[in-house]
């Protein structure tokens, strides 16, 4: 029997949680590009983490099956900046999207984006924007099943 996921706001007595999953999003993005990114011990500071908690342009929601935390989305509300070439949209943009392995595949990730997805019409936003690394296939073919389209090409050409 699978436990009933609930899906809530983050709490300070979430930190530590969300921490290693901000770690473990970290390995995951060193391991896949060490010329860019570098080992870290504090990735996210307990300050910085209530910060976030405290500032309402974030959104910082949780999932838990039971009573335990097994994942989290955090997305940032953001409005277009003026610009006469640009449209003024409203969109949430994906920081960052965790799930314990030992709970993936069971719709927590979909859940946690369908939250947010709610929460983005009620505000009326005109999208929901996110990164993700083309060494990231697990999470590309994730968001891909949840409707996600490719929106640019961020190209490079290495030097060294």
């Amino acid at each position: 029997m699978t436990e009933e996921i609930k899906i809530r706001n983050l709490t300070l007595y979430d930190y530590t949680i969300v921490n290693r999953g901000y770690q473990t999003l970290h390995c995951q993005h060193v391991e896949g590009r060490p010329d860019i990114y570098k080992e870290m011990e504090d990735l996210l500071p307990k300050e910085v983490y209530q910060e976030m908690l405290e500032d309402a342009d974030h959104i910082l929601i949780g999932a838990e099956e039971g009573k335990r935390l097994t994942g989290f989305l955090v997305a940032k509300r953001k409005i277009t900046p003026a610009n006469p070439m640009l449209h003024r949209n409203r969109t949430f943009f994906v920081d960052a999207l965790f799930v314990e392995q030992d709970s993936r595949r069971k719709g927590i990730g979909k859940r946690l984006y369908e939250y947010l997805v709610s929460e983005a019409e009620k505000e009326e936003c005109a999208r929901i924007d996110l990164k993700v690394w083309d060494f990231n296939k697990e999470a590309r073919a994730f968001y891909q099943s949840m409707g996600f389209q490719i929106q640019s090409y961020n190209m490079e050409k290495k030097l060294i």
